[in-house]
């Protein structure tokens, strides 16, 4: 396992223990690619940590980085999800 960080310290992420959840090395990796959608996989275990990442990112900017998805409001102010383009790997 190792500690993968739900905000990369390069997005504004900490070392807080709130900002790493414990990932098998492969689906660190595709997580870090923004190749695995892990917000199946957190909810309700890990409601600290994805709370946590609201303080570095946002709504928006963490169901992004979590998803995978690219997460834009349109004219009406109402969210639309944009899928990008490669599945992920389950982890």
């Amino acid at each position: 396992m190792d500690p993968a960080h739900l905000i990369p310290r390069s997005l504004g992420g900490c070392d807080e223990p709130d900002c790493v959840v414990p990932l098998e090395r492969r689906c660190h990796r595709a997580y870090d690619r923004g190749q695995l959608d892990l917000l199946p996989y957190l909810e309700p275990r890990y409601r600290a940590e994805l709370a946590h990442g609201l303080v570095h990112l946002g709504l928006l900017g963490l169901l992004g980085r979590v998803s995978g998805t690219r997460w834009a409001a349109n004219e009406g102010g109402e969210q639309r999800q944009h899928a990008k383009g490669s599945e992920g790997e389950e982890g």
